[in-house]
């Protein structure tokens, strides 16, 4: 099933590396200006610990001529922090071993799974999780906007996307869509950005970018 592509996830978020991803979260090496569209919105001061049970990211990845796949990625961990009734930073880690095809079944299934999973696509082996490093939650007039860093294969960029931010007693839940072009982390595999390794795609052409849909739910 080599022509297929799907993505990774969450919401937030999401590093590839090769050990356990550390919950520091404060400072990153790359800073990137979100745009703001926010709203009105302040939480409760303090620190809040993700719910992986509780938070789901599912992706969906297609090629040029309109075929789709689906699945789901588990989180691994994570953490936010409220300061000023803002949240200042966050940490959410995907398992990117749970990478499940929803599509398909069987054989099918299996093959793709281990494709993706393969060094043509997220490396798992060596990369065996994605992360996303948050550095600001923005809102005005009703819309918010994340911003940070999203690191996947141990490769980090800048991405911001909207995202809904509710606060319910000692939970807050984050819910939205991102999508993530997946050449920038060297994920090659029939990729139009590379032509000198893959010429004359044609119809076999993966698309780069995955949309990645998530529910995060944090509790403090």
């Amino acid at each position: 099933m080599k022509n297929i592509l799907a993505t990774l996830t969450t919401v937030l978020l999401l590093i590839s590396c090769g050990t356990a991803p550390s919950e520091a979260t404060s400072n990153t090496e790359e800073k990137e200006t979100t745009a703001t569209k926010g709203s009105n919105t302040s939480f409760s001061d303090g620190f809040y610990q993700i719910n992986a049970e509780s938070s789901t990211c599912n992706w969906v990845g297609t090629e040029i001529t309109t075929k789709t796949h689906t699945g789901t990625l588990n989180v691994y961990k994570g953490s936010l922090q409220v300061v000023d009734n803002r949240v200042s930073s966050a940490f959410v880690a995907m398992d990117m071993a749970s990478l499940d095809v929803t599509d398909l079944s069987g054989d099918a299934k299996a093959s793709l799974e281990g494709h993706l999973k393969s060094e043509d696509f997220f490396g798992v082996e060596k990369n065996p999780f994605s992360e996303l490093k948050l550095e600001s939650i923005k809102t005005k007039e009703g819309q918010s906007y994340a911003g940070g860093l999203l690191v996947i294969r141990g490769i980090s960029h800048p991405i911001s996307f909207p995202v809904d931010v509710s606060q319910d007693g000692n939970q807050l839940t984050f819910d939205g869509d991102m999508t993530f072009d997946r050449s920038k982390y060297n994920v090659k595999f029939r990729s139009g950005s590379f032509p000198d390794l893959f010429p004359d795609l044609g119809d076999k052409l993966i698309n780069d970018e995955i949309s990645i849909s998530f529910h995060i739910v944090a509790e403090s």
